[in-house]
């Protein structure tokens, strides 16, 4: 009998093993895919049947991207785009967090609710009323155009304010009896309670912005000087040829960085979701 559930038991993880395994080849061959290409020659790109390994290897397609694109000033584009959405996102995202979770004031549940409403809206419906009122305010053309719309969202609010939800009140109230002001109490108490959280959003945002690419090109458009490295790529793609090789070459040089964060970080991601994701 014992040895029976023991079999059993040892099916079931194989299976689940067999299962994942499965799923991580499926989610990965993507990335395989495009790694694989950029050391392809053009011909084994295009090759029917398609070659999973490149029969030569070549690096003729990242000595085309260096020498049609001014990589280091395209990626320190997205670097400062992205690290300047990331910082914005969750300074001033916690702070409307904080106020909705843990003050009290006329209107705060409307507002909660105008939030959630929001994240039921997509990006495009407000693109182009979006990109009016950065035209008239001056900033097409620079790195604040491409920022300001992303330095809060109704997502990181949302995650925030669930986080600080299941904390209990004590902290704040002993705070405001020692004379302490809620920026300070945030800031010192709260903030450091809610780590997991904002490694989520910081994390979050991180990956959304270096990876948008119809924001920054709308934005950036006869802008050369601030065009971001999806904005770049967009250029080997036009309506009589797609140099493939190219941008197999330029998106695994603009996927690395997601690669490198993620493999340092994903145990603090993974923890971060399943601490912060299902509170509230």
């Amino acid at each position: 009998m014992i040895q029976d559930k023991m079999s059993r038991r040892i099916v079931k993880r194989g299976i689940k093993y067999i299962i994942l395994s499965v799923g991580a080849v499926i989610a990965m061959f993507p990335f395989f895919w495009m790694l694989s290409s950029s050391f392809k020659t053009g011909y084994d790109i295009i090759r029917y049947p398609p070659v999973l390994f490149p029969e030569k290897l070549t690096l003729e397609h990242y000595f085309y991207v260096f020498s049609t694109l001014n990589v280091p000033r395209v990626f320190m584009n997205s670097v400062i785009v992205s690290v300047s959405i990331v910082l914005l996102n969750a300074f001033f995202s916690s702070l409307v967090a904080y106020a909705l979770a843990k003050l009290r004031f006329p209107g705060k549940n409307i507002l909660f609710f105008i939030v959630l409403a929001f994240m039921m809206i997509p990006f495009q419906l407000l693109m182009v009323p979006l990109f009016l009122q950065i035209s008239n305010l001056g900033l097409i053309g620079k790195y604040s155009g491409i920022i300001l719309p992303s330095a809060i969202s109704s997502f990181s609010i949302f995650l925030l304010r669930q986080a600080l939800i299941s904390l209990p009140n004590d902290y704040i109230e002993a705070a405001l009896i020692d004379g302490a002001h809620h920026f300070r109490i945030f800031f010192v108490i709260i903030v450091p309670m809610i780590v997991p959280a904002f490694v989520t959003v910081m994390l979050t945002n991180f990956f959304w912005s270096w990876n948008n690419y119809v924001w920054p090109m709308m934005v950036s458009v006869q802008h050369d000087e601030i065009a971001t490295m999806q904005v770049a790529i967009a250029r080997y793609r036009t309506l009589q040829d797609m140099k493939w090789g190219a941008t197999m070459a330029a998106c695994t040089l603009t996927a690395s960085p997601i690669v490198i964060v993620y493999l340092f970080m994903q145990s603090q991601f993974i923890e971060s979701v399943a601490q912060s994701g299902l509170k509230g």
